[in-house]
């Protein structure tokens, strides 16, 4: 945790108010939250869908806590009845995969 009073934490402030770019990546940086946007591309998945679609190192915990994050930053949601729940890209979600797609074309070899 930073100190509100940092020059980082001022800076990062002062982006987060005023740099729409940086508002997005710090949605979607994080553990496993481009590669659960990545398996969320084509199809709606459930929480068990996840754990073989991603890799095998990501914890429940972790898991977890990333997709509660990016619904709260309104990239996924979520469709619940009395038998599963169902996750989905929702419309902003669907514009930063296609920015994702378009970034992990770019060769800087």
């Amino acid at each position: 945790m930073k100190k509100e009073s940092s020059t980082n934490s001022v800076n990062d402030t002062i982006l987060q108010n005023y740099c729409n770019a940086h508002k997005i990546l710090s949605k979607i940086s994080g553990r496993w939250k481009v590669s659960i946007l990545f398996a969320l591309h084509e199809n709606t998945l459930s929480y068990s869908d996840f754990k073989t679609a991603l890799p095998p190192s990501i914890t429940d915990r972790i898991l977890a806590k990333q997709l509660k994050e990016l619904q709260e930053a309104e990239l996924i949601g979520n469709n619940k009845d009395k038998t599963k729940s169902e996750y989905f890209l929702t419309e902003n979600g669907k514009k930063v995969l296609n920015l994702l797609q378009y970034i992990n074309k770019l060769d800087f070899n």
